[in-house]
């Protein structure tokens, strides 16, 4: 039940985020898709800040080679593969119990 739960809020936030690329992308005519840097920078750029500060004090090798990697990727399709993994582990899951 919370797979499905968290399945079904990325899925929504896949969708806001693919139309906030394409309003983008129609007003500038650049296509310039959001990554999760920025989508977190855009939400909540002090908590970023600390986040990157306090991996680097702890772990650099771990904001380098994992991190920063991971949070340059774009985050629509991103979003929604994990929410159809989500969806569909819940839905697997549903299936062994009855």
């Amino acid at each position: 039940m919370i797979g499905r739960f968290f399945g079904w809020v990325f899925l929504f936030v896949a969708v806001a985020v693919l139309v906030r690329d394409g309003l983008a992308w129609r007003d500038t005519e650049f296509l310039r898709p959001e990554s999760f840097n920025a989508l977190w920078y855009d939400l909540n750029a002090g908590s970023l800040g600390l986040f990157r500060g306090d991996v680097m004090n702890t772990m650099p090798w771990l904001w380098n080679y994992l991190l920063a990697p991971l949070l340059s990727l774009w985050a629509a399709p991103a979003l929604f593969i994990l929410s159809v993994t989500l969806l569909a582990m819940a839905r697997a899951g549903g299936r062994k119990r009855r």
